[in-house]
């Protein structure tokens, strides 16, 4: 008999149960995590043996039901099997099948677990960089966290970064990639921060993170998207632009990502491919 693959399905997508244990819940170090607030931090966990696998609920807030019924302790999964975890409805598939699904993430494939992340950083005021911190690499002419192009020389640099001149006759500087409004939990590191926030916008090549505690430009960063359904992801990234000034409808920064993963790269695509639709 061929060797037994056991997957979790959620909306249409499915993750591959590892040997051993896979935590569930809503916090950032679960191989499975979701961002839903009925969803405990630790929630339940999967222990998959060789040709059975188990849930156990994790003393959580709301409970686990397994086909209607709440799971008072460790039990046998079989085929078919719904698992209900706060508002997420999650199903167990069994496969004796060689190949796995392109649409399969093998979570063997991933760090057990996210590294400790430290304490979160306190609401601090807004510091914006000194303005001498901000010129254009072109011709060195001071500019603002809301220029897009030099206006001495016309040096375009988008929202991440520094890229080419703007056609003077037609007066508009591209970007590298078109940004797609998307909302999408994250926790942002760098060497003085780390705080919990959301993005405002998404490209291939970065990304805008709301926060009013701001870094410098040129400050490197990691990003752990928090993935709904999924491991968190890490992306590494280098601040491009800050947004401090009063009267905009948001702050923040602008990350370029510096360093993306095979993972972490596909899962992007497919998300902006999804957002352009």
């Amino acid at each position: 008999m061929d060797e037994l693959h056991y997957y979790i399905e959620y909306l249409g997508n499915s993750v591959e149960l590892p040997l051993g244990e896979t935590i569930v819940g809503r916090d950032v170090g679960c191989r499975l995590r979701f961002n839903d607030p009925a969803v405990s931090r630790r929630h339940l966990r999967f222990v998959r043996r060789v040709d059975e696998v188990f849930v156990e609920d994790l003393k959580s807030s709301n409970g686990t039901k397994l086909n209607g019924r709440p799971v008072i302790s460790p039990t046998r999964l079989d085929d078919g099997d719904a698992i209900l975890v706060g508002g997420r409805t999650l199903f167990v598939r069994v496969s004796d099948a060689e190949s796995v699904s392109s649409q399969t993430l093998n979570l063997a494939e991933l760090p057990s677990d996210a590294r400790a992340l430290r304490a979160r950083t306190a609401p601090q005021p807004v510091t914006v960089p000194p303005a001498t911190h901000q010129r254009c690499p072109n011709c060195g002419s001071v500019v603002t966290e809301l220029d897009d192009e030099c206006k001495t020389c016309r040096y375009a640099w988008g929202g991440f970064r520094a890229a080419s001149r703007t056609d003077v006759r037609k007066g508009v500087a591209k970007r590298r990639h078109d940004r797609l409004p998307v909302e999408l939990q994250l926790v942002y590191v760098s060497s003085e921060l780390e705080i919990e926030a959301t993005s405002r916008d998404l490209s291939p090549s970065g990304v805008f993170v709301c926060t009013q505690v701001l870094d410098p430009i040129g400050t490197k960063c990691t990003l752990t998207f928090l993935v709904d359904g999924g491991p968190p992801l890490e992306i590494h990234g280098v601040v491009r632009r800050v947004v401090a000034n009063e009267g905009v409808d948001h702050t923040g920064l602008g990350v370029e990502f510096s360093r993306v993963g095979a993972t972490e790269k596909t899962w992007l695509e497919t998300l902006i491919a999804q957002l352009a639709k």
